[in-house]
C-alpha cells in the first residue's frame, strides 16, 4: 500500500479501493483494516501471498471483497475467521492456493456470491452448508472436494452453481428439482451416477447453461420434452445418451454451444438437427461416437469464429463447405474422401486435423492463405504429389504432420520459414534427396522430427543435433481458449496431444504424451550413410532416438551415457561396429533398446539395466557376448577355487551365512509382493532399475563374495 495512503488521515473515509492488476507483491497489509468505511476492496490479479489480516474483522461495512488471481495460501477456515460476518455480500477468492476444508458459512448471513474455485480445498461439505440461504452464486470448481452433495432445497435463490472438476459422488438428479431459479449448472468431471430424466429438469425453466460432462450419468429425456427451458450451452460429453441421436434436442433452438461427444450415439444425424443450427453456433462437438452419413454444408454458420469437432465417427463423403471464420476444424478418424481444396478460403483457421481419412489428390498450393494455422495434421490419408512450396508461408505453425501418405520429391526449402515449428512428422511417405542442413539451422525450436520410412540418403546433418539441443526443458504444451464455451471466468484450456510413432523391431509403436515430455528424433528406414555424429550426445533432453534400418557405419558414440533422459533407443539394422560403450549402462530411464543386426563386438557392459533386456535386443551381432546372450565371453568360464583362504575370510563365514539366509528369506516373502510386479510390468521394471542401479550393484557384489566364501568353505 502506498505510504501516503497509510499515513494520511483524509483517506480514512474511503469507501472503495481498486488496486487490481498492479503486480503487487508480498502480504496484504494490516492497514486495510483501518478503513472502517470501506465497502469495496478489489485486489484481484496481483501476486499477493499469505492470508487475510486479523484487522479485516474491523471492516464492518465491507460488502465486496475481491482477491482472486493471487497466491494466497492460508487455511480456509482460518481465512474466514478473520472476515467480517454480517456485512459481506460478495467474496471472490477464485484462483488462489487456499487449502483445507469448507468452513461453517452459516454466520455469513448476508453472503450472496461466493467464489472459491481453482484452489486446493478438500474434505466434504459441512453439515450446515444448506443454511446460507441468500446465496445466488456459488463457485467451488477445480478443487478436491469429496463426498455427497448436501441438501440444496434451502438454497432456492441459487442462480449459478459450479462444482465441476472435484471428487463428488452419489446421485445428482434429486438435488436439482428445488432449484427453480437456477440459470447455470456446472457439474462436470466428478463421479456422479444415476439417471437424469425430464422430471428432474422440468422445474428448471430459467436454465441456460448445463454442463454434466465426464460423469457416469444416463440422460433419458424423451422426445416429447416440453421446452420449459432454452439452453444456450449444452455439454454432456461422456454421459450416456443412448444409441439414437437425442431427439429432445429438437426442442432446443437457441444453443450456441453443444458437446455430445463420446455419448454412445450410433445413428445418422437427422436433417432437422442440421436445419435447426443457428448461425451463431460457436462450438459444435459430436466427436467419438459412431455417427454415420454425410456432413452437409455448414457455411451458413458465421460471425463467432466457431470450433467444429466431428472426429472419431463414421462420417463419409466429400468435405462440405465450412464457415469462413472457423478457427478449429477436427474431422480426423472418419472415412471422408476426395480433395481438400475447398479449405483454401478458411483464412482464420488455426487448427486443422483431417488425419486418418480417405482423402486423396495433391495437396493444394494455397497454404499462404491459411497463414494463421498453428496445428496441421493430414496424416494417414492418400495424398500424392509434392509438399507444396506455399506451406512455407505458415510462419506461426507449431505442428505439421503429413505422415502416412504418398508424397514424393524433396523437402521444399520454403519450410525453413516455419520457424515456430516444434513438431514435424513427414514419415511413411516417398520423399527423397538429402536431409537438408536448414532443418537444423532454421528450425531452431524443433522438438520432434520424424522422417522415417522415406528414401532420404546421405549423411545426417550435424545441424540437427545442434538445433534440438537442450530442448528437454522447453515448455511446449499448447493451449487454446474456446472463448465462451463456458462461463467467462473459466475458459476452456485444451492441451494438444500428439502421437509420436516410432519403429520398434519393425513394428509401428505409439509413443503418446504431451509434447512438454517428448523430445524425439526418428530417421529410421531410410538410406542414410556415414557415422552417427558425436554432437548427438549434446541433446541432453532427448527422450527417443531411432536411427534403425539405415546404412550407418562407425561406432556408437562413447559418451552416449550423457543422454540421461533417453527412454527409447533403436540403432538396429545398420553397419555399426566396435563395442557397446560402457556409458550406455548409465541410462537409467532406458525402457526400449535395440542394437540388433549390426557388427558390434565385445562384452555387453554389465549393469542391471542392460542385462534386463531380451537377447533379441542384441541379436545378429556374432562377436557380441555376455548376458543376456548365450555367447560366453572369454575369461568368464568357471574359475578355479583352489586359492588360499585368508584368516579374515574364515572369520566372516558365519556372517556370510546369516547374510545369505536373510537374503533368501527376504526374497521369499517379498518377491511376488513387489519384485513380481516388476517382472510382469515392463515399464515398472525399468523405472525401478534406474532408481536402484547403484544400490543393487553394491549389493550383488557383496552377495557374490559371500557365496564365493561359502563355496570355498564347503568344497572338498
Amino acid at each position: 500500500m502506498p505510504v501516503e495512503i497509510r499515513s494520511n488521515s483524509r483517506y480514512s473515509s474511503l469507501t472503495d479501493i481498486n488496486l487490481s492488476d498492479n503486480e503487487l507483491l508480498g502480504i496484504i497489509p494490516e492497514e486495510f483494516g483501518t478503513f472502517k468505511n470501506l465497502q469495496t476492496l478489489d485486489l484481484t490479479n496481483n501476486d499477493l501471498e499469505g492470508g487475510i489480516p486479523v484487522s479485516f474483522r474491523n471492516l464492518g461495512k465491507i460488502r465486496e471483497l475481491s482477491l482472486s488471481g493471487n497466491n494466497l495460501n492460508q487455511d480456509l477456515p482460518s481465512f474466514f475467521s478473520n472476515l467480517p460476518q454480517m456485512s459481506l455480500q460478495v467474496l471472490d477468492l477464485y484462483g488462489n492456493q487456499l487449502s483445507g476444508s469448507l468452513p461453517d458459512f452459516t454466520t455469513f448471513t448476508s453472503l450472496k456470491e461466493l467464489y472459491l474455485g481453482q484452489n486446493q480445498l478438500n474434505g466434504s461439505f459441512p453439515r450446515k452448508f444448506e443454511k446460507i440461504s441468500n446465496l445466488s452464486i456459488l463457485d467451488l470448481a477445480d478443487n478436491s472436494i469429496n463426498g455427497l452433495l448436501p441438501d440444496l432445497s434451502a438454497l432456492a435463490s441459487l442462480r449459478e452453481l459450479y462444482f465441476e472438476r472435484n471428487l463428488l459422488n452419489g446421485t445428482l438428479a434429486e438435488k436439482l428439482d428445488p432449484l427453480s431459479m437456477l440459470e447455470s449448472l456446472g457439474a462436470s468431471s466428478n463421479f456422479f451416477q444415476g439417471t437424469i430424466s425430464e422430471t428432474h429438469v422440468a422445474n428448471l425453466s430459467r436454465l441456460r447453461y448445463l454442463d454434466l460432462s465426464n460423469n457416469s450419468l444416463a440422460i433419458e429425456i424423451g422426445s416429447n420434452l416440453s421446452a420449459t427451458f432454452q439452453l444456450e450451452t449444452i455439454s454432456l460429453s461422456s454421459c450416456k445418451l443412448g444409441s439414437s441421436f437425442p431427439r429432445w434436442l429438437r426442442t432446443q433452438t437457441n444453443f450456441s454451444v453443444l458437446d455430445i461427444s463420446n455419448t454412445g450415439i450410433n445413428d445418422s444425424v437427422p436433417n432437422w438437427f442440421w436445419e435447426s443450427l443457428i448461425p451463431g453456433v460457436r462450438y459444435l462437438n459430436l466427436s467419438s461416437n459412431q455417427i454415420h452419413g454425410m456432413i452437409p454444408d455448414l457455411d451458413f454458420i458465421s460471425g463467432n469464429q466457431p470450433i467444429i469437432d466431428m472426429s472419431s465417427n463414421n462420417f463419409s463423403g466429400n468435405l462440405p463447405l465450412f464457415p469462413l471464420d472457423i478457427v478449429t476444424l477436427k474431422l480426423n478418424d472418419n472415412i471422408l474422401s476426395g480433395s481438400i481444396s475447398s479449405l483454401c478460403n478458411l483464412t482464420t483457421l488455426s487448427r486443422l486435423d483431417l488425419s486418418n481419412n480417405k482423402l486423396s489428390g495433391e495437396l493444394p498450393n494455397c497454404w499462404n492463405t491459411l497463414n494463421n494455422l498453428a496445428i496441421l495434421n493430414l496424416e494417414d490419408n492418400g495424398f500424392i504429389g509434392v509438399v507444396p512450396e506455399s506451406m512455407g508461408a505458415l510462419e506461426f505453425v507449431s505442428m505439421i504432420s503429413i505422415r502416412g501418405n504418398s508424397l514424393t520429391g524433396e523437402l521444399p526449402a520454403s519450410l525453413r520459414n516455419c520457424t515456430s515449428l516444434l513438431l514435424l512428422d513427414l514419415g511413411e511417405n516417398q520423399l527423397s534427396g538429402k536431409i537438408p542442413e536448414w532443418l537444423g539451422e532454421s528450425l531452431s525450436l524443433l522438438l520432434v522430427l520424424s522422417l522415417q520410412s522415406n528414401q532420404f540418403h546421405g549423411a545426417i546433418p550435424t545441424s540437427l543435433w545442434m538445433s534440438m539441443r537442450d530442448r528437454g526443458t522447453l515448455r511446449s504444451s499448447f493451449e487454446y481458449n474456446a472463448v465462451g464455451l463456458v462461463r467467462t471466468r473459466l475458459a476452456v484450456r485444451a492441451r494438444v496431444v500428439f502421437k509420436v510413432l516410432l519403429q520398434w523391431k519393425g513394428r509401428r509403436s505409439e509413443y503418446q504424451n504431451t509434447l512438454r515430455l517428448v523430445v524425439s528424433l526418428d530417421l529410421s528406414s531410410n538410406r542414410l550413410t556415414g557415422e552417427i555424429p558425436g554432437e548427438m550426445t549434446s541433446l541432453l533432453g532427448l527422450i527417443a532416438l531411432n536411427l534403425s534400418r539405415n546404412s550407418l557405419s562407425g561406432s556408437i558414440p562413447q559418451d552416449i551415457g550423457r543422454l540421461g533422459q533417453l527412454d527409447f533407443l533403436d540403432l538396429s539394422r545398420n553397419n555399426l561396429g566396435g563395442g557397446i560403450p560402457t556409458s550406455l549402462a548409465q541410462l537409467s530411464y532406458l525402457g526400449f533398446l535395440d542394437l540388433s543386426f549390426n557388427n558390434l563386438s565385445g562384452r555387453i557392459p554389465k549393469s542391471t539395466q542392460l542385462q534386463s533386456f531380451n537377447g533379441s535386443s542384441y541379436a545378429g551381432n556374432s562377436n557380441l557376448c555376455g548376458v543376456p546372450l548365450l555367447n560366453v565371453c572369454p575369461g568368464d568360464e568357471a574359475r578355479s577355487t583352489n586359492q588360499d583362504i585368508s584368516e579374515q575370510e574364515s572369520d566372516d563365514d558365519k556372517l556370510d551365512k546369516r547374510f545369505i539366509v536373510s537374503v533368501v528369506a527376504g526374497v521369499a516373502f517379498g518377491f511376488w509382493g513387489f519384485c513380481g510386479s516388476l517382472i510382469l510390468k515392463h515399464s515398472w521394471r525399468h523405472a525401478y532399475f534406474g532408481f536402484l542401479n547403484v544400490v543393487i550393484n553394491s549389493f550383488l557384489l557383496r552377495l557374490e563374495l559371500s557365496f564365493a566364501r561359502l563355496r570355498r568353505q564347503t568344497s572338498p
